[in-house]
């Protein structure tokens, strides 16, 4: 049976990256309309415009947002299997707290340039990810 605590923080994390992905989808077109720089053609002459470079930040932007398509896939599935397979609540509440934080200070540092920030939010997910693929196996071990 599936516990309903499990389930509701499979979907409140699955809910806070969509969300992340969100605003990293806003700063990226922010950014090209605040410059009024496209580098598309057809954005561009949309606009009225001629093709140009892109801001920095509508270049690092969409880069945080694929980085995120990457890795909170891997995160959700072992999410997922670990609330089928019956997983207690409180272990799984404190994994994606961890992930969650983590990959919106991965997102930050992305935007913003920082480094090595940027490799400890990365690091921090995948530790997280790590330590779930873990629990799931002893689940299935029990």
């Amino acid at each position: 049976m599936i516990d309903a605590r499990s389930a509701s923080i499979v979907a409140a994390t699955a809910a806070a990256l969509f969300f992340k992905g969100l605003v990293l989808s806003y700063v990226q077109v922010a950014a090209r309309y605040r410059s009024r720089s496209f580098s598309r053609p057809e954005d561009a002459r949309l606009l009225g415009l001629a093709p140009q470079n892109e801001p920095d930040l509508a270049v690092r932007a969409p880069g945080a947002l694929r980085n995120e398509g990457e890795n909170a896939p891997y995160f959700l599935a072992l999410a997922v299997a670990y609330v089928l397979i019956g997983g207690q609540p409180l272990p799984l509440r404190g994994l994606s707290s961890l992930y969650v934080s983590a990959r919106l200070f991965q997102g930050y540092a992305q935007v913003t340039a920082l480094q090595p920030h940027r490799t400890i939010g990365y690091l921090m997910g995948a530790l997280a990810t790590l330590c779930l693929s873990a629990m799931v196996a002893l689940q299935i071990s029990q």
